[in-house]
């Protein structure tokens, strides 16, 4: 086979690989569609729900350091928004976002030592989206000393639903929900259904849920963190945020009843 009969060939087999490839995508966005499309209409059914009951669902916030916290952030505003993409005429749901906030009309007055660790605590408030405003007293050189922050008591919470349309999953993003960071799940198809959805809302108003557990790739992570302790130098296991204390009584209690569905129990209390 000549040069340029060799090159002709793999440049076919190239384009049959690139075209099997387009085509699992384009079979996996109607999958993550359908999937989606189904949770967010749960999702509006959930919030508005939400938004009606008004549940009182408190919950405590730890900024860098541990040692101060923002105490009693009450959970409000609950909003869903489904990215749409347009391919072809015509439209998809690419995502899904979910978004609340925790807050009380109080402020924290914090005060850090040194430009390293006010450094740290800025870098902190920034990566976790938290207003707030900056006096830095410095020396005669112009280094900082020292930095009083004023931070409003307010928490956004940001969960995204999105395709992961080269690997056939559907991924859930939170940010801030339960504790300050950020986390991933991430589902098959096939498992992606009510299931996580009733555990994700769990998550929301603060009930006792099995969320972080349920799918294949949380089962994964959760068997190797059984494995023997790390050797030197080996990347870290995937953490997941601690459970908060368990929320004070709240009219949403009644929904722990097993019979019942998650969304339906809800649907339940809004009749009364």
């Amino acid at each position: 086979m000549g040069l340029l009969d060799d090159l002709k060939q793999q440049a076919d087999t190239l384009r049959q690989k690139e075209q099997v490839s387009q085509e699992e995508i384009s079979q996996n966005l109607l999958l993550a569609h359908a999937k989606l499309k189904d949770a967010l209409h749960y999702w509006v059914e959930l919030f508005n729900s939400l938004n009606v009951i008004k549940p009182q669902i408190s919950r405590v916030y730890y900024l860098e350091g541990g040692a101060t916290r923002m105490d009693n952030l009450r959970q409000s505003d609950y909003n869903v928004n489904g990215r749409r993409l347009t391919l072809d005429h015509k439209d998809y749901i690419e995502a899904i976002v979910l978004r609340f906030r925790c807050a009380t009309e109080q402020k924290l007055t914090v005060e850090k030592q040194t430009d390293p660790v006010v450094t740290r605590m800025r870098e902190h408030l920034w990566t976790n989206n938290i207003k707030f405003d900056l006096k830095e007293i410095r020396n005669d050189r112009g280094y900082v000393e020292r930095g009083i922050f004023t931070i409003p008591c307010e928490v956004p919470v940001m969960v995204t639903m999105v395709g992961d349309l080269e690997n056939g999953r559907i991924k859930i993003v939170a940010k801030n929900l339960e504790k300050f960071g950020e986390y991933t799940n991430v589902y098959d198809f096939d498992e992606f259904g009510k299931e996580i959805l009733e555990e994700l809302g769990k998550v929301i108003i603060a009930k006792p849920n099995n969320f972080r557990t349920l799918g294949r790739h949380q089962e994964a992570l959760r068997a190797t963190s059984t494995r023997p302790p790390r050797a030197a130098g080996e990347a870290p296991l995937h953490q997941y945020p601690v459970d908060p204390a368990p929320p004070t009584a709240s009219p949403m209690d009644d929904i722990s009843d097993p019979t019942k569905s998650f969304l339906g129990s809800i649907k339940s209390i809004l009749k009364r």
